[in-house]
């Protein structure tokens, strides 16, 4: 199953890119069973660097999150 699962993410990777890429996944995720739907976040994930590359990855790329962690840090955001 794992195999399977790398093999498409590989091509739909391969297909689209940014948020299509997320589109597609998150279209394919949803014809999958539960443990299949589990495996293959692992597998993003890991992909992603695993859960603190992740989160760096979001903190770098999305203003949002920079305001939210300067917020929860009692700093005013930016305007």
């Amino acid at each position: 199953m794992r195999a399977e699962l790398e093999r498409r993410v590989d091509e739909l990777g391969a297909e689209h890119s940014g948020r299509a890429f997320a589109a597609a996944v998150a279209a394919y995720a949803d014809t999958l069973d539960p443990a299949a739907r589990e495996e293959l976040g692992g597998i993003l994930l890991e992909r992603a660097g695993g859960p603190e590359q992740a989160i760096r990855h979001q903190y770098e790329e999305r203003s949002w999150f920079r305001r939210a962690l300067r917020r929860i840090d009692g700093e005013r955001p930016d305007r």
